[in-house]
């Protein structure tokens, strides 16, 4: 047997409990938070932007939710429109709707 065998590409899920405590996620709220894409920001440092639209600002109900909004091209993050749901967004970053 060959234990060296790796994962393919990044790690693309993130447990609850083990996320930044900045992010203020509550243990009870599901198994999985989203995982931050590579970005200007480092992972620790930073907020993905499905966070941002619907736990702070409560401009979605839901993950689904915020995947339509985010498609749609509605939401400018420093300036530049980002379709990226999961997008590291800084904390001084500006965001408009």
């Amino acid at each position: 047997l060959d234990f060296n065998m790796g994962y393919r590409g990044r790690r693309k899920s993130l447990k609850r409990v083990t996320a930044p405590k900045s992010w203020m996620l509550d243990k009870t709220g599901g198994v999985f938070a989203p995982k931050c894409t590579p970005g200007p920001h480092k992972s620790r440092e930073s907020f993905p932007l499905t966070l941002f639209l619907r736990n702070r600002l409560r401009y979605a109900l839901s993950y689904q939710e915020v995947k339509k909004i985010v498609k749609q091209r509605l939401i400018k993050v420093d300036g530049k429109i980002r379709t990226d749901n999961t997008y590291p967004t800084g904390f001084m970053g500006m965001s408009f709707f």
